[in-house]
Order: structure tokens, then C-alpha cells, then sequence
């Protein structure tokens, strides 16, 4: 047993835990966080397409991804700001405007290269890390600020809870019982007992959560039926969110996006998952919740 892989696991779950239920979800502390994760994530996986030889524009792709995402909390922030319910938000125009912008300015520049194929390449490189990471990020900070401004961010812990304990559960029961290869060519190690296991897991999350939290999650209701689906879709979709971060990283012939983890991987190792999951959850709760 690692005990120090064990220690730094829990360190970190604790400083996110501190974050997310202690700390009003608006405050500037936890956009300064959620920034340093994206900006961090972004930079590590234009280093894994570099490592297996594409090129990125890694200052602008993550220069623009960082706008987006913080131009997404302020957005959501202003106008729960002026009394909007979350399901009343007006079209968020600019937001999309800025994003087309950043996607355009990608391509325009491969003007500046002497070599269009180089230039092509480059360009689709850092459109790639931009969806990849900082797009997928920006549902997290929506979920992040789903709740009341002045509250901590209740529905961000549940899905992390929902996503992690669903990758433990996957890792416990697939090593000990697994057999029914999932994704043998892209990741040898994940069994379809493993999902199983993943399910089993975040659905006993959800319904200690459905006990205490009085059917709360966020603004939105929160029912046996939620409880029971969410189970059942976390755990498929983040474990498609792994297997996708394990593809590029067979890709390129690279174990970890980064070692400034010790016994964790980098930072997009960490949240490969929740990039996935936090659109879900944004989707479910916008078109199956009450609010």
C-alpha cells in the first residue's frame, strides 16, 4: 500500500471538500481555483499532443480557453446576480460570440504559416485542447454556481462524490473480480464488473444523499428516481470520460499527463472523468429537474 499516494489522495479530497462546503460558491477564492485546475489541465494536455509529435498553439489555446470559462462564471454570476432563476437565463449571446471568436481566431491563424499542412495542423491541435478541456470545464463551473451564490456549491461536491466513488468502486471491484475485458485495446484494466462496481457505488452515494439532503441538490429537487438514474449514467459517462483521456495517452505513448502529483498523474488525469460527467449532470439538471 502507497502510503504516500494515500496521504497526498486525501489532502486533496480535503482541500476540494473545504471548497465546496465551506466556502460560498460565489466568492473570487473559488474562481481563482477552478481557473488555476482548467489552465493547468489545458497546458498538460497540449504537452501530451506534443509529445506525440502535433503541434498547438499551447499560449493561445489556453490564454483563450481560461477567457471562456471565466467569462462563463461571470455571466452565470450576473445575472443570478439580478434574479434570474437558472432555468431563466436569457440566450447568453455573448458568451457563445466569445467562443466563436476564440474557434475563428484559431483558424485565421494559419495565415501566419509558411506551410499550410503545418499551420492545419497546428490549428486543429488547439481547437482539440480547447473543446477537450476548458468547453467541458465551463459545465463544471455552471454546476459549480447552480445553487444560491451566498451557499457553498452543493451540486459540484455531489458530483465529484458521484464521479470518484464510482472510479473507486470500478477500481476495487474490477481488481478483484473483474474479468469481461471493457476496453482491452485502450485500457487493459477496466472490466465491465468494474462499471458495475462504479454503479453500485454511486448509487449508494446518492441515496445517502438523497437521506440527508432532503431531496436537495443545488436549487433543484431531487428524487428516488434522479437518485436511481444518475447511478446509472454517472458512472457509464465518466468512465467513457477516462477512457477517452487513456486513448490520447496510448496515442502518444504517454502513462500520466503530468508527475506534479505524486501517485495521481497531473491534474487532467485527476478530472479526465469529471469533463464529462459535469455536462451530464448540467443537462440533467436543467431538462429533468425541478427547480
Amino acid at each position: 500500500m502507497d502510503k504516500k499516494r494515500i496521504i497526498i489522495g486525501l489532502s486533496i479530497a480535503t482541500l476540494l471538500t473545504v471548497l465546496m462546503c465551506a466556502i460560498p460558491s460565489g466568492a473570487t477564492i473559488c474562481l481563482i481555483v477552478l481557473l488555476a485546475i482548467c489552465g493547468v489541465a489545458t497546458w498538460e494536455f497540449f504537452n501530451l499532443l506534443s509529445a506525440g509529435g502535433f503541434s498547438a498553439s499551447k499560449k493561445w489555446g489556453t490564454t483563450a480557453g481560461l477567457a471562456f470559462v471565466t467569462a462563463t462564471w461571470f455571466y452565470v454570476t450576473s445575472i443570478k446576480g439580478m434574479g434570474f432563476m437558472t432555468q431563466e437565463l436569457p440566450p447568453d449571446t455573448m458568451l457563445w460570440s466569445m467562443m466563436l471568436v476564440a474557434v475563428v481566431s484559431i483558424f485565421f491563424r494559419i495565415l501566419a504559416y509558411p506551410s499550410m499542412r503545418d499551420g492545419l495542423s497546428n490549428a486543429l491541435g488547439t481547437l482539440l485542447g480547447l473543446m477537450y478541456v476548458p468547453f467541458l470545464w465551463s459545465f463544471f463551473i455552471r454546476v459549480f454556481l447552480s445553487g444560491p451564490l451566498d451557499k457553498p456549491a452543493w451540486a459540484a461536491f455531489y458530483l465529484l462524490l458521484c464521479t470518484k466513488m464510482s472510479d473507486s468502486g470500478g477500481y476495487f471491484i474490477g481488481t478483484r473480480f473483474g474479468k469481461k475485458k471493457l476496453a482491452p485495446v485502450i485500457s487493459p484494466k477496466k472490466s465491465w464488473e468494474g462499471l458495475g462496481g462504479g454503479v453500485l457505488f454511486c448509487l449508494a452515494v446518492n441515496l445517502i444523499w438523497l437521506l440527508f439532503s432532503g431531496g436537495n441538490l443545488g436549487s433543484f429537487s431531487f428524487g428516488f428516481g434522479d437518485a436511481i438514474a444518475l447511478a446509472v449514467l454517472i458512472p457509464i459517462v465518466g468512465t467513457a470520460g477516462d477512457l477517452v483521456e487513456s486513448m490520447f495517452k496510448r496515442a502518444v505513448d504517454v502513462k500520466d499527463s503530468n508527475t506534479m502529483v505524486y501517485g495521481l498523474g497531473g491534474i487532467l488525469d485527476m478530472i479526465d472523468s469529471v469533463l464529462f460527467t459535469a455536462p451530464l449532470l448540467y443537462i440533467y439538471m436543467k431538462f429533468a429537474l425541478v427547480n
